[in-house]
């Protein structure tokens, strides 16, 4: 049983699309709210508020929302990310999560990668290959198959990790029940702080971290800049995901009409801020300022990702000789663009100004598509 209703769409971070395989789609559901009760039999795609899978997934489950909740079994791959995500279902394939909090409670087949704030592997939860960790406090209390990379200020493990141990951290904590098979590797400022009781059967080496002024707050901003990028790329996945055909006509127009585009965009980006401040100005228009400032940073944004998905089309096109491909290797166009994008913006002043520019007719095209549907209603 499934309950929907207005539409509302939470992404908050999310790592860990990269090298996803996503096949056709099959089912997609997005609202403020998504509970499945029953046994989906295909892939499964959901974004709202509240995400709640309570029976087993016969394929891939790929959701975002406020609060992401798992509790059936998985049979391939989990790509969640919300404030809030909790994966109570073993399984089978891999695991990417992300999330303020995140937590894994039950069996992981293969990979697993999860970033957050906190991220927490529990004593019920086992990882059968490499587990990669990240957040401001990682904790591992349940068993990894192999080789396990944490980062975070603080690390915790009082699990079983068969494979080596990579840990970069400000505070490292092996509790008494740990269990390493292989060598722990610590760079940090502080020496790890190791139970009497606890099991290395490897090597340890400590690394001091190379000293950097104000640590905490360049670590502050790497995270909020490492969780924006990733928030864009699995909002450019969602958003595609839910509108397959607007999104591609709407990128379409940036090579169909590339000066309407430019012009349109700049219009947009340039006139909306002063309206904007005309309206705060007039004490009674001052709701609406609000509202068409959250108009225009929600224009600003999928402006960007209509770009995105302007050079993903056109590679895609070029490599197939067709107009359309599956859905799944579109998805995996789209985080190669976002990839090489965040190669180009490397380049100094020019990286910039290209992705501006691609920004700029984004929003333009997205305006022109809003225009022509406007005109054949």
């Amino acid at each position: 049983m499934m309950r929907t209703s207005r539409w509302f769409l939470t992404v908050i971070p999310v790592l860990l699309v990269l090298g996803i395989s996503l096949p056709t789609l099959f089912a997609r559901e997005v609202g403020q709210t998504v509970i499945m009760h029953d046994a989906i039999n295909h892939d499964f795609y959901a974004a709202g508020q509240t995400v709640h899978l309570f029976g087993p997934v016969n394929g891939d489950a790929v959701v975002a929302g406020q609060h992401v909740t798992i509790d059936g079994q998985v049979r391939d791959d989990v790509l969640a990310a919300g404030e809030l995500v909790t994966i109570n279902g073993a399984v089978q394939d891999d695991v990417r999560a992300a999330g303020r909090i995140v937590q894994i409670n039950n069996a992981v087949g293969d990979h697993l990668l999860a970033a957050g704030e906190k991220v927490t592997l529990n004593a019920s939860a086992s990882v059968g290959s490499w587990a990669w960790m990240a957040g401001q406090q990682v904790e591992i209390f349940g068993r990894i198959g192999h080789d396990l990379s944490a980062a975070g200020e603080t690390v915790i493990i009082a699990g079983e990790i068969k494979g080596d141990v990579e840990v970069t951290a400000e505070h490292v904590r092996i509790l008494d029940d740990a269990v390493l098979h292989g060598r722990l590797n610590v760079q940090s400022p502080n020496p790890p702080d190791i139970a009497e009781g606890a099991t290395i059967d490897g090597n340890i080496k400590h690394s001091p971290m190379p000293e950097i002024d104000h640590p905490p707050m360049l670590q502050a901003v790497l995270f909020v800049m490492l969780m924006v990028t990733l928030s864009l790329i699995v909002t450019g996945i969602v958003y595609y995901l839910l509108f397959p055909r607007f999104s591609v006509t709407s990128a379409r127009h940036i090579g169909q009409v590339p000066l309407a585009s430019l012009g349109l965009g700049f219009a947009v980006l340039i006139l909306t801020p002063v309206v904007i401040l005309i309206l705060f100005s007039l004490g009674v228009s001052f709701l609406l300022g609000i509202l068409l400032a959250a108009a225009y940073l929600l224009m600003v944004v999928f402006g960007g990702l209509t770009g995105v998905v302007y050079v993903s089309d056109v590679v895609l096109r070029r490599l197939f000789k067709k107009e359309s491909a599956g859905k799944g290797v579109v998805v995996l166009a789209l985080v190669g663009a976002f990839i090489v994008l965040g190669l180009v913006q490397l380049i100094p002043l020019l990286g910039s100004l290209v992705v501006l520019l691609l920004m700029v007719m984004g929003i333009g095209a997205l305006k022109y598509q809003f225009w022509q549907q406007y005109r054949a209603v």
